[in-house]
């Protein structure tokens, strides 16, 4: 995986249209230039560290899936489903 700054714009447009917030009231949030907001959502400016922060933060989700996409509850989920499949496949092996 790699840092894809049109991803990454995508998932902050999704989290901001979800919320119903316009730029303008986001970037208020964030104390940042609409203009600005505007550029990360469409890739063509890399954000601070801090500005990432804050909008996981406000949005509550993870760093890992603001950058890369990851959702670690999905992954947990996965791992924990894979666990009783393979325990399930034991019993049946008894059976």
């Amino acid at each position: 995986m790699s840092f894809d700054p049109n991803a990454i714009g995508n998932r902050i447009f999704t989290l901001r249209t979800n919320a119903k917030l316009s730029q303008e009231k986001l970037a208020e949030k964030l104390d940042v230039s609409h203009r600005h907001l505007g550029d990360l959502e469409r890739g063509s400016s890399n954000g601070s560290v801090k500005i990432l922060i804050d909008i996981v933060e406000y949005f509550h989700v993870s760093m890992d899936y603001l950058l890369l996409g990851r959702d670690p509850s999905r992954d947990q989920f996965q791992n924990e489903l894979q666990a009783a499949i393979d325990h399930l496949e034991k019993i049946k092996g008894l059976l």
